[in-house]
């Protein structure tokens, strides 16, 4: 295969997936083994868009993991198009909690948000935000890579506490 077919395939699975690719997983698709070869096709990808100024763009997402997103601007015109999620303001508090305070016990969130907290965090969990591990007799959370590209976060705990801590600012 060529680099234009390379580059096709690439930027149809960044299109098509429900999450962030990581570098890994764009060599697996073309049969690479070179994540200098990636890079250049990303790049060259977001160029094309910069260079378009259409509605979508590029993003790095995390360390090594990349997707196609609509520019912001783009959002509140989408307001009825776009699918949303829809969490209460409590599992919003719940998310932001488990985010900043992760990896937390669900005991101690109960503790601090009261028994309204278990649905909440199924309702997380089966929304792909949060992840749930045994830990004794009670369940860790952390939130997932989907929360992370959700809400546009890298995915790394530290940096996720200190992006919410600017953004109260």
């Amino acid at each position: 295969m060529g680099i234009k077919q390379d580059r096709a395939i690439i930027e149809a699975a960044l299109y098509a997936a429900d999450r962030p690719l990581t570098l890994a997983e764009m060599k697996k698709l073309i049969g690479t083994s070179s994540e200098t070869y990636i890079r250049k096709i990303i790049e060259d990808l977001k160029k094309d868009y910069n260079k378009r100024g259409g509605p979508l763009c590029m993003a790095e997402t995390g360390k090594d993991t990349y997707t196609l997103r609509l520019n912001e601007e783009y959002i509140p015109k989408l307001e009825g198009v776009i699918p949303k999620i829809r969490l209460t303001r409590g599992a919003i508090k719940t998310l932001a909690m488990i985010a900043y305070n992760q990896n937390i016990s669900q005991a101690k969130l109960a503790e601090c948000r009261g028994n309204r907290v278990y649905d909440q965090i199924r309702q997380l969990i089966s929304l792909g935000f949060v992840e749930s591990r045994p830990y004794g007799r009670t369940r860790m959370l952390r939130t997932t890579k989907k929360f992370a590209s959700y809400f546009g976060f890298e995915d790394d705990m530290d940096k996720i506490r200190e992006e919410i801590q600017n953004r109260l600012r």
